[in-house]
């Protein structure tokens, strides 16, 4: 499997970008190895930062973990929405371009 980045600060708050990534080897671009396709994914991205009194979450049921945020990381954090419409020459570790189920798989992450 590869891998990509899109820094945080590219994204507009509230707004839906779409994205097609080459996935990379390494984040190194020297590195020979990135030279050969790792596969390619169309998403749709969404950051949507928290508000006031949006604060208050309900881990009474412990599915949800709350951990400190990373040195640096803006205040007040906010929800990253991740919407995979497509992925294309995927090497896995089991599996080879396992399929998409539906029109798209959606990952949302919580950013504290």
């Amino acid at each position: 499997m590869g891998m990509n980045v899109i820094p945080l600060k590219d994204l507009t708050p509230d707004e839906t970008r779409s994205f097609t990534l080459d996935l990379l080897k390494t984040m190194d671009p020297n590195d020979p190895q990135n030279d050969k396709s790792h596969g390619q994914l169309v998403i749709e991205l969404t950051y949507k930062p928290f508000k006031e009194g949006d604060s208050e979450i309900d881990t009474s049921d412990g599915t949800d973990v709350i951990e400190k945020a990373p040195e640096g990381t803006q205040a007040g954090g906010g929800l990253l929405v991740v919407a995979v419409h497509e992925a294309q020459d995927l090497e896995g570790k089991h599996h080879t371009n396992p399929p998409l189920y539906g029109d798209s798989e959606i990952e949302a992450w919580k950013l504290n």
